[in-house]
């Protein structure tokens, strides 16, 4: 099972269940806590970490955010949040002001941390991580919505080995480029989306006679691009051809992941010898898919 997907439906599971009906938001994200911290010893066994529990909580307060079916207290909850974190430009204020105005029931613990930070990063294009120890605001890029995220979840096995047999091959393509890669343990507490590949960190090294600084070939982004692009409003839905009816259609998907990592490489392959404008251009005239932000 992946982490991630254990935890987001532990999340979706305490939300909908009769149990926790009568409780609010608050005390559903205390039962969230302690439910996964049971299930995570009975399916990963003991974690020596203290990343689970912010990793939690912010996968509750995030889906307590971008629910497609919030509960009536938690739409009550979730607009005076949003009302009242936008009012605030800087988080340091907002965290003050919550903090008096909220004293009577304020406890100095990481669920009102996550309820605090997520608040403010929901209304000013962040996301809440939690990295080597410390709460973060990270740039917003895309959520997957829980309902896209069951649709997925058949699939998980099929997908992800047909993904990682075309992987493999384009790490050997690299090699025969010239390039080396360093591949190093990633994050435990990734996305749904990233189907497992951001448990892995790969950095490229360029050949010899270049120049250029190694970069991150970042595998969990294209993954997640491939099976559940970002839509027009920027929730991640699944790929409509690659999952069409019900089904995956695996040459579909074998076919777009080759030419998702292959744009990559070429690119880079470009860079081993010319500019970033040239090598855009270029790698762009020959059909690859390519950013305009990967100018420099």
């Amino acid at each position: 099972m992946l982490p991630p997907f254990l935890i987001r439906a532990a999340v979706d599971w305490v939300r909908h269940s009769e149990k926790y009906k009568d409780s609010n938001p608050y005390t559903r994200g205390a039962d969230t806590l302690q439910l996964i911290r049971r299930l995570w010893q009975e399916e990963f066994g003991r974690l020596e970490s203290t990343s689970l529990e912010p990793a939690v909580l912010i996968a509750y307060w995030e889906e307590f955010f971008h629910a497609e079916d919030p509960t009536a207290d938690e739409k009550e909850w979730r607009e005076g949040l949003k009302k009242r974190a936008s009012d605030f430009d800087s988080y340091e204020e907002w965290s003050v002001w919550f903090k008096q105005n909220y004293a009577e029931v304020y406890i100095d613990n990481n669920i009102w941390k996550s309820v605090i930070m997520t608040a403010w990063a929901d209304t000013h294009q962040y996301m809440v991580r939690y990295q080597a120890g410390n709460w973060r605001f990270v740039p917003s890029k895309s959520y997957l919505l829980t309902s896209a995220m069951w649709d997925l979840e058949p699939h998980f096995d099929l997908v992800k080995e047909t993904l990682k047999r075309v992987w493999s091959d384009e790490m050997r393509a690299y090699g025969a480029s010239g390039f080396r890669i360093k591949d190093e343990a990633g994050t435990l507490f990734g996305s749904v989306e990233a189907l497992g590949f951001d448990t892995r960190q790969y950095t490229l090294y360029f050949p010899a006679k270049s120049d250029r600084d190694p970069v991150n070939l970042d595998s969990a982004t294209m993954v997640a691009d491939i099976v559940a692009p970002i839509g027009n409003e920027w929730y991640r839905q699944l790929d409509h051809v690659i999952f069409a009816e019900n089904f995956v259609d695996v040459t579909a998907l074998t076919n777009r992941a080759r030419y998702v990592f292959a744009s990559r490489r070429r690119m880079l392959e470009l860079l081993i010898d010319s500019d970033w404008q040239n090598a855009y251009f270029q790698a762009a005239a020959e059909g690859w898919l390519v950013e305009e932000k990967s100018i420099a």
